[in-house]
């Protein structure tokens, strides 16, 4: 299921292990530090989800991230040797090339963050970084992401020289919550999920229609990958001129969805929704980043002692479409091969003298209307050129846009002191950059990438990994090259 929503785009050895390790390394490894997935008698309850073929997905109700985090966050909070430090972002990784001004073997020595109450930069000098900011949902409009989801670990390693892989693949949630009195066009949308369809529920184009909208696209409907559901909702409304489609739960058991589904019940109600007697109104936005930060089989990257972790990492196991619940497993087990590798390897990193963060002759700047300005730009502009569906006058009309933007915000930041805001500001400058130019290089339509102007697959030119470095333009390379 994970080649075949892959779309031939996934390191196959990759899948593999995961597969082979997820229960034992992952799922067994989250149950007894205190995750407790939900049992139906003495067997677990396991859900399907989309493009899935099997029963197979643990959970806990249907808040497993949250309730995983909350197991692993206290975990953490209450371990005598970890010290968290709440309100700070990083800003830059401090590498041995970028000290010493070579250009051989790179080396991670730490990186600069920023305190965000005290509004100072300090300087962190450690013998391994391991980044696991999240995604860049922040780049779009719409998101089902948290605000803090900016790009924050792609822009910073694309910076340091690292090479970002398949970065056009960004993937779009079929079902967050449609709700036309939102307070702000662009705040967070609720996710209804994935598991839903995997129940029984069915997207709809009108609230009073009956078939299923997915199925002259799919034969497998609404359970399809989320890639050929997001099209269909795409293309269907835009032809019909709407705003959102309907997801219909009523045929799933209505006790089933009220235990199995508490959250999204829950929260359609309050909304003045039943979803056991009703559809609910749910559109498209973006979810997650199929592409990321390119890491060898423990998690580590080109530069020494540089670690990334979760949907900042491209690892290889997602092709050109995630299945559906797999990053949340492969977050843990790569987190734990690059633990092991770190400890394997912690003696090998030299020790040289890391220089403090050096503000210069920047002011701080009282003007706080033009780092709105670039903020709202840069959404409005991926969402409308380099949203789900893309073709060439868009994306280099958004590419553009991008290297005027990108000018300034480079003007900006050496002018005027750093603050949250502005660090933000420049993260997802960068990412969308490098989403434009990704989804420029690869002419062809494969997974989660759509062209209009190229809406067939290509495997003869496309067949590969589009790699983006600094200093260079995004280029294919060709998985035989790869193997």
């Amino acid at each position: 299921d994970t080649l075949k929503a892959g779309k031939g785009l996934n390191d196959v050895k990759i899948v593999k292990y995961c597969v082979e390790h997820f229960f034992t390394d992952v799922i067994q490894y989250l149950i007894d530090r205190g995750v407790k997935f939900d049992k139906n008698n003495d067997s677990f309850d396991l859900n399907r989800e989309g493009g899935h073929s099997k029963n197979r997905v643990f959970h806990v109700s249907d808040i497993t991230g949250m309730k995983t985090m909350e197991t692993l966050g206290k975990l953490i909070r209450n371990h005598h040797n970890i010290k968290v430090y709440e309100n700070h972002m990083v800003l830059d990784l401090i590498t041995k090339n970028k000290i010493e001004k070579s250009k051989g073997k790179d080396v991670c020595l730490g990186f600069y963050v920023y305190d965000i109450e005290a509004e100072f930069v300090r300087t962190v000098q450690c013998k391994a970084t391991f980044i696991a900011t999240g995604g860049l949902g922040k780049v779009f409009l719409y998101t089902s992401n948290t605000d803090t989801s900016t790009g924050d670990g792609f822009a910073m390693c694309y910076r340091a020289g690292l090479p970002l892989v398949n970065m056009e693949f960004i993937q779009f949630h079929p079902t967050v919550f449609y709700d036309e009195l939102a307070v702000t066009e662009g705040e967070r949308r609720f996710l209804l999920t994935e598991a839903l369809r995997g129940a029984g529920a069915i997207l709809k184009l009108y609230k009073d229609s009956a078939e299923d909208l997915v199925l002259k696209y799919d034969p497998l409907g609404s359970k399809a990958t989320r890639d050929v559901v997001v099209l269909t909702e795409d293309i269907e409304m835009r032809k019909h001129g709407l705003n959102n489609v309907w997801l219909d739960c009523t045929k799933i058991d209505k006790d089933k969805l009220k235990s199995n589904f508490q959250n999204s019940y829950d929260f359609c109600l309050n909304k003045g929704i039943d979803i056991t007697k009703e559809p609910v109104p749910v559109v498209y936005a973006e979810h997650y980043s199929n592409g990321g930060v390119l890491v060898n089989s423990n998690s580590e990257t080109g530069i020494r002692g540089c670690y990334v972790l979760g949907e900042t990492a491209y690892t290889g196991l997602h092709g050109a479409t995630r299945l559906a619940s797999s990053s949340g497993p492969e977050c843990v087990l790569f987190a734990r091969l690059a633990a092991k590798h770190f400890l394997l390897n912690s003696d090998d990193v030299p020790s040289l003298k890391v220089p403090l963060w050096q503000s210069g002759e920047t002011v701080e700047s009282k003007d706080k209307i033009t780092v709105g300005y670039y903020w709202e730009v840069i959404r409005r502009t991926m969402n409308s050129l380099c949203g789900m569906s893309r073709n060439e006058e868009r994306l280099i009309a958004a590419k553009e846009l991008l290297e005027s933007l990108n000018n300034s915000i480079n003007n900006f930041y050496w002018n005027y002191r750093v603050s949250k805001d502005f660090l933000e500001v420049r993260n997802i400058a960068d990412a969308a950059s490098i989403i434009i130019e990704s989804a420029l290089t690869r002419k062809e339509s494969r997974g989660c990438h759509f062209r209009e102007d190229f809406p067939k697959t290509n495997n003869r030119n496309y067949l590969g990994l589009t790699i983006a470095k600094k200093e260079n333009k995004p280029h294919i390379l060709k998985l035989r090259e790869v193997n």
